[in-house]
C-alpha cells in the first residue's frame, strides 16, 4: 500500500504540533547537511507530509531556517541569561557554562545547530536579518557579564571591548570545540573559570 502523506494543511492535526515536528526535523537536516544542501522535500517527507503541506507553515527555506533558529534560541538563551542574576561574575560564568554543558549533553542537536549559524550567515547573508536576535543576545549577555565584573570588582584591567571579545572566544570556543571533539566536560570548564577570574 502506498504511503499517503498530507498535501495542504494537515487535516485533523494540532497545528502547533505539526509545526513543531517540522522544526525538529528541519533542525536535524540543517545540522547535518547545512542550509544549502538541506531539502524542503526531504524534510517534509521525513516529517510525514508533502512539500505543499510544509509550505502551509513556512513560505520558503529561509523562513523555515529562521523558525528553527528562533525555536532553538528561545529554548537555550533564557537558560543562559538566568545566570546573570548570580551574585558574582565568576558564579555567572560558571553557572552559564554548566548550563551549556547540560544542554549539549541532553540536546546535542541544539548546540550543533547554533554552532553552525555564524558560518551559515557568512555563506548566506540574506539570512542575517532573519536571525539578528543572535547578535542581540550575545551582545547583551557579554556586556552584562562585563558590567557585573566591573560592579563586583572582579574585572578591572581589561577594556570593555577587549573583555567582550575575550569572553566570547573563551566561552563559546569551549562549548563548540568541546562539542565537536566530543569532550565537553566540567574539568575544562573549571580551568576556564579560574583563568577568567584572574583577568
Amino acid at each position: 500500500m502506498a504511503d499517503k502523506r498530507s498535501s495542504g494543511r494537515p487535516f485533523g492535526k494540532d497545528s502547533s504540533l505539526v509545526r513543531e515536528n517540522y522544526i525538529n526535523t528541519a533542525r536535524s537536516h540543517f545540522m547535518k547537511h547545512g542550509y544549502s544542501a538541506a531539502s524542503l522535500a526531504t524534510i517534509a517527507k521525513e516529517a510525514g507530509y508533502t512539500p505543499t503541506a510544509l509550505r502551509h507553515y513556512f513560505s520558503d527555506k529561509a523562513d523555515l531556517y529562521s523558525a528553527v533558529f528562533a525555536a532553538t534560541a528561545n529554548e537555550v538563551y533564557p537558560q543562559i541569561v538566568q545566570h546573570l542574576y548570580s551574585p558574582t561574575m565568576a558564579e555567572a560564568i560558571e553557572g552559564s557554562m554548566t548550563r551549556m554543558f547540560h544542554i549539549d549533553r541532553d540536546f546535542p542537536n541544539y548546540t550543533e545547530f547554533l554552532s553552525r549559524v555564524p558560518a551559515e550567515l557568512r555563506r548566506h547573508p540574506h539570512l542575517k536579518d532573519r536571525v539578528e536576535v543572535r547578535e542581540n543576545f550575545t551582545e547583551f549577555f557579554y556586556s552584562s557579564l562585563i558590567a557585573m565584573g566591573r560592579k563586583t570588582g572582579e574585572l578591572e584591567s581589561l577594556t570593555d571591548e577587549f573583555a567582550i571579545k575575550f569572553f566570547r572566544i573563551a566561552m563559546q570556543g569551549w562549548i563548540y570545540e568541546g562539542h565537536y571533539s566530543n569532550n565537553v566536560n566540567l574539568t575544562t570548564q573549571t580551568a576556564l573559570v579560574k583563568l577568567l577570574q584572574r583577568l
